[in-house]
């Protein structure tokens, strides 16, 4: 297994508990369950987050088809940026599984 690979399945494993971690804590007015008000308020902060994803998507899409690209630090860091934005979806679901809908503000 490479280091690059190792990298990946630690942040994948780090979300993962996380995700984990926002189930256990969720509730009214925790942060589990309330972290997704904070774009809200820095919108530049919500675009950052959409440009990681699409951007990170859009460069997995390339390297399907040309797998030279693979070797690529720029596919690397497109990986991290999927498992990013997927990894805080994920809290997000975790935490209202737990509690269902709650007040944040």
């Amino acid at each position: 297994m490479s280091v690059e690979t190792r990298k990946i399945l630690f942040h994948a494993l780090v979300w993962v508990a996380l995700a984990a971690l926002a189930y256990n804590t969720a509730g009214t007015y925790r942060f589990a369950s309330c972290w997704q008000i904070i774009p809200l308020y820095f919108p530049p902060l919500s675009i950052l987050l959409f440009a990681i994803f699409i951007s990170s998507i859009a460069v997995l899409a390339a390297a399907a088809s040309q797998p030279t690209m693979r070797a690529h630090s720029l596919f690397w860091a497109a990986c991290h940026g999927v498992i990013l934005t997927l990894g805080l979806v994920t809290c997000n679901l975790a935490a209202y599984t737990a509690v269902g809908h709650v007040d944040c503000l």
